[in-house]
């Protein structure tokens, strides 16, 4: 019948434990240190939903949906984990044989898993080739090279390589007749024969040299596993453990949401040494340190940052690894000005690009929130135009300090109802830019004529309406954020506000996602879902004049990151493009969760670009190679941001418009 003896040709063999334990010690050690650093960090309540987090984990986890993201990079990970998976598990059935008497490998199934098992570790081989081919010999832009890296290939590899030549050894001198199920093993003992005799000047070998070679290599393999195990927590493998564990504890507040600080719930025995935000390691959760130790420094946050590619400071994979640096070195040490400098927290743009490609679910966006926070609320640093933003909303509860009183001022000659107790119509939230920027009053201006001609019953608060908060939130100022929830709140409930209409995505999200945190519950939407909504409506309403001003014209549309990669809103405006009769939709390389940032989040429309290229010209350059005639958005910040990169290249035969301008005709 066809199997093995487990411990063929090995003498002491129970010294293995001996050296299992001792390897064992040194793991459990290093865990034990990385687990007192998480929770060196703040409380955190992360573990409902168990079996919803479970299957999440393994649908992520099996099927690699993160990583093949990116295909060769993904390919090469899938070989190394699928073979490393395939031995391990065959590891544990030769485990469960010798210790607890199971006859498991015995015929066929025997034969089909020395077949697998040559099959994967023969996969892992070549996915550890190609892995040091890519890191060593092609130039990877992103991808960080250090000696823990080739110490880990090293490994490997010759983990696999003394496993097969043990095989290989063992199949020389026992010669099964199944021998060919062990394809890898089989060619290893050819060649291994053939390199003895030669060695030894004869046309054969003896067995008994094959043997104490087998011996040799096989302690030799042993040695290399047991170092293997030792060696996880004090490398980039401990992401085999951190990884899973950090994507089955993912967020599930809304993609979009930040977490909210606890501003009303602190004891005044800890007031005086609480710290609102972040400043040191300590002051994260003790979620957010384990997350920093789940990156395998794979680059992709880099790779995807508009900040990282416009040449700026910010690298958010640097951000975690700085965070990783010092609260190794001390859990206490400054971290915002410090070992992270100022200038790389402020050109973040908050787009979540960074996050969305993070195969195991790092949030770097709350981290840089946070470090914004700790300054700010702790020490009221803000760089100056921030500043200045804060006190606008602070004063006229809008961010370009224009007086509350000409909010109404886009309203003129539109005949539009203020909103009262007894209305059920749809609140149309009109929002800061909508309201006072001039060029996106005319968006404003353009969906207010569209609702009309759909027979939408709305009404605005006019005078009543003030900022939603998010430029606040984004800038790390949490505390007058949430003052101005629960008077917007306050505003809602009075009038009995159950539904809403926004044309700007950063209200959108705020009010959709953020202000339920605060029991502010609304059925919230975008005005391109509202448009869809009523799809038929707008087929009637693409009259003449839209055929007229559109008809041959091509045009490419700009996914904003708060509608998009915030809320995952990509069809939809879309779906409304190619409703237009005579155009055509082209789009840019860089399009839905891989769309680049115009550069007006994370306060950016307030601050002066100084540091680097012009993000909003980058994205202009991307779309201005689709040789499109109209660059189409849905955003009053990317309208703006885009609008002035034109204004720039001096390009003005091209139009960036709203989508509801487009319907409109242009």
């Amino acid at each position: 019948m066809p199997t093995r003896e487990i411990y063929w040709n090995i003498d002491h063999h129970t010294l293995l434990y001996a050296v299992f334990v001792f390897a064992l010690a040194i793991f459990s050690y290093g865990m034990y240190r990385r687990a007192r650093l998480w929770f060196s960090g703040q409380k955190e309540e992360t573990f409902g939903q168990i079996s919803r987090r479970l299957l999440f984990t393994l649908r992520n986890v099996v099927s690699h949906r993160g990583i093949l993201r990116e295909t060769r990079p993904g390919i090469i990970h899938a070989l190394m984990f699928f073979g490393f998976t395939a031995l391990f598990i065959g590891t544990c059935l030769v485990a469960i044989q010798v210790h607890l008497g199971w006859p498991i490998l015995y015929g066929n199934f025997y034969l089909y898993y020395s077949l697998s098992l040559d099959v994967f570790g023969a996969l892992f081989v070549g996915g550890i080739l190609l892995a040091a081919v890519r890191r060593y010999l092609f130039e990877q832009k992103f991808l960080r090279n250090t000696r823990d890296d080739a110490v880990i290939l090293g490994l490997l590899f010759s983990i696999l390589l003394t496993g097969f030549m043990v095989e290989g050894a063992r199949i020389a001198v026992t010669s099964p007749p199944w021998s060919e199920y062990s394809p890898v093993g089989y060619i290893f003992s050819k060649l291994l024969v053939a390199a003895l005799s030669k060695s030894q000047g004869t046309q054969t070998c003896t067995a008994a040299a094959i043997s104490t070679l087998h011996r040799t290599i096989w302690w030799i393999h042993m040695m290399l596993a047991m170092g293997f195990i030792a060696y996880i927590p004090y490398s980039k493998l401990l992401h085999l453990f951190t990884a899973p564990l950090n994507i089955f504890l993912h967020s599930t507040r809304p993609k979009g949401a930040l977490k909210p600080l606890a501003l009303e719930d602190v004891e005044a025995k800890t007031l005086e040494t609480r710290v609102f935000g972040v400043l040191s390691p300590k002051d994260f959760t003790w979620k957010q340190l384990l997350d920093v130790d789940a990156c395998m420094r794979c680059g992709r946050c880099d790779s995807q940052c508009p900040a990282t590619l416009a040449e700026k400071p910010l690298k958010p994979q640097k951000i975690i690894l700085d965070i990783r640096s010092q609260m190794e070195a001390d859990t206490q040490g400054r971290l915002p000005g410090g070992k992270i400098s100022d200038a790389e927290i402020w050109a973040c743009t908050t787009c979540r690009a960074c996050v969305e490609h993070c195969p195991v679910n790092i949030e770097h966006l709350q981290k840089i929130i946070d470090l914004r926070r700790g300054p700010g609320l702790m020490e009221g640093k803000y760089p100056a135009e921030i500043t200045r933003a804060i006190k606008n909303i602070q004063f006229q509860k809008n961010p370009y300090g224009l007086g509350n009183e000409q909010r109404e001022d886009w309203m003129q000659g539109l005949d539009i109802k203020r909103l009262s107790a007894s209305d059920g119509a749809i609140l149309f939230w009109v929002g800061c830019a909508g309201a006072f920027d001039n060029r996106n009053r005319q968006t404003t201006r353009a969906f207010v004529r569209l609702l009309k001609e759909m027979k939408i019953d709305f009404c605005v608060l006019g005078r009543e309406e003030m900022c939603c908060g998010d430029p606040l939130r984004r800038v790390g100022n949490e505390m007058d954020f949430q003052q101005l929830v629960k008077q917007n709140i306050a505003v809602f409930k009075k009038y009995n506000v159950k539904d809403i209409v926004t044309c700007c995505p950063h209200c959108f999200n705020t009010l959709k996602n953020e202000y339920p945190q605060f029991r502010g519950n609304f059925n919230v939407l975008h005005h391109t879902e509202l448009i869809s909504k009523n799809g038929n409506r707008i087929k009637d309403l693409l009259n003449k004049k839209t055929r007229a001003t559109l008809s041959d014209k091509t045009i490419t549309y700009h996914d904003p990151c708060y509608l998009g990669r915030h809320n995952d809103v990509y069809e939809g405006p879309r779906e409304l493009l190619c409703l237009l009769p005579d155009t055509e939709l082209r789009e840019m390389e860089r399009s839905r969760d891989r769309s680049f940032c115009c550069g007006g989040g994370g306060g950016h429309m307030w601050m002066e670009q100084r540091l680097g290229k012009n993000i909003n010209e980058m994205r202009t350059d991307q779309a201005l190679e689709t040789g499109a005639d109209i660059i189409a958005t849905a955003c009053p910040y990317c309208l703006t941001m885009l609008s002035n990169a034109l204004k720039a290249k001096d390009r003005e035969d091209v139009k960036v418009l709203d989508i509801v301008e487009v319907l409109a005709g242009g």
